[in-house]
């Protein structure tokens, strides 16, 4: 009995750019587009960098300057300036700002803080990246460098005085490193969600902290949560600008400085100067489920109310399961359920421990790891 072989040869994979939506590659910038983009940076005294550009990525990388400490606690800043050109009348500039050497530990990253400015004219983007101090990049709280990063948009005017105007600087994240915790920190400039906040340790170590670490701030900051590596929780801020940018640099000095003062004395401590916020705390948490112990209780009390048959209130409260079902999915952030526990003392001996190590209790025991079920509550309450 003959076999057939059937044999199939796939056809070849297409570009990478026809899977990404783009129609074709990016030309490469010519030695005349470079000329013609590097003419208003050469007018202020900023020089090229072609050995750190990419002409295949339309990038055009300037050679960084310095500007020198401000004062005994202000450390040197490094600018450097990328311009990325977009398209034809599209170009995005990222001014870059780090910490020169010789300053201060600032963890195992260094950090760096970039502001982007997106618009169509290089002269206007110049003018409005220039007009956004360097320093404001990065902020000292507490000893603590807070590198901030921004968007920018500049675009044309109705006004021919001025051709072109920029919207306020706004914010997008912010890192720092406190004491051995990498605090970052991730706002949505669109949507006007509440700021993520992610607490993680260097590699090697893990954290070991309350989850009122940071809600004893104030009511808004929510409580932190412990995801596998991290710790993640949120700052209430406004939604809109002019107003959101400033409430969350005003938000995140605050943060930094907390977090110094705290991780200055032993978690034992912690409790005892904190002990009214901690119960503020609880308070705070408990009030979801308060909320719905309280319709429960008065659901039974609408039969004894009087309402005409066109009464707005019984309109109301007909309505009100799905009224509550819609209001509780546009809420920013969703409410939790729960008990929330009492504060207790902190058993943990240190804020920072070897990844694995095991929490030491009071009596000479010990206990599972922060995020785990059971005797974890007892020992990061």
């Amino acid at each position: 009995m003959s076999q057939v072989r059937v044999k199939h040869d796939p056809p070849a994979p297409l570009p990478s750019g026809v899977y990404h939506g783009d129609k074709q590659q990016a030309t490469p910038l010519t030695h005349h587009e470079i000329l013609s983009l590097i003419a208003p940076f050469t007018r202020r005294g900023l020089h090229a960098d072609l050995g750190a550009s990419d002409r295949a990525g339309r990038k055009l990388a300037f050679k960084p300057l310095v500007h020198a400490a401000e004062g005994e606690g202000e450390p040197a800043l490094r600018e450097t300036l990328v311009l990325e050109a977009v398209a034809a009348d599209e170009f995005r500039l990222v001014r870059s700002v780090t910490i020169d050497g010789g300053w201060a530990a600032t963890g195992a990253q260094p950090l760096a803080s970039t502001l982007t400015a997106k618009g169509g004219d290089l002269n206007a983007l110049l003018n409005h990246v220039e007009a956004v101090p360097v320093r404001r990049q990065i902020q000292l709280c507490t000893g603590i460098a807070l590198a901030r990063s921004y968007h920018l948009d500049v675009m044309p005017a109705v006004d021919d005085a001025d051709p072109h105007v920029a919207t306020a600087p706004v914010i997008v994240e912010a890192r720092a490193w406190v004491k051995g915790i990498n605090l970052a920190a991730q706002a949505d400039r669109k949507r006007g969600m509440p700021v993520e906040i992610k607490l993680t340790a260097d590699p090697g170590e893990e954290l070991r902290l309350p989850e009122d670490m940071l809600a004893v701030i104030g009511w808004r900051w929510r409580p932190l949560v412990h995801i596998v590596s991290y710790w993640r929780g949120t700052i209430n801020v406004a939604r809109k600008e002019p107003k959101r940018t400033p409430e969350i640099e005003y938000s995140l000095g605050r943060t930094v400085t907390h977090l110094v003062r705290t991780l200055e004395k032993s978690p034992e401590c912690f409790h005892r100067d904190h002990l009214r916020a901690r119960w503020r705390v609880t308070f705070q948490r408990a009030i979801p489920m308060l909320i719905g112990v309280a319709l429960l209780a008065a659901t039974p009390a609408i039969r004894f109310l009087d309402m005409d048959s066109n009464s707005i209130l019984r309109m109301l409260i007909f309505h009100a399961p799905p009224i509550m079902l819609v209001g509780f999915f546009l809420m920013r952030e969703m409410p939790r359920l729960e008990i929330p526990p009492f504060p207790r003392p902190l058993r943990n001996r240190a804020w920072i421990v070897p990844m694995g190590e095991e929490t030491k209790t009071a009596k000479g025991g010990s206990a599972k790891a922060p995020g785990s079920r059971g005797s974890a509550l007892e020992v990061e309450s």
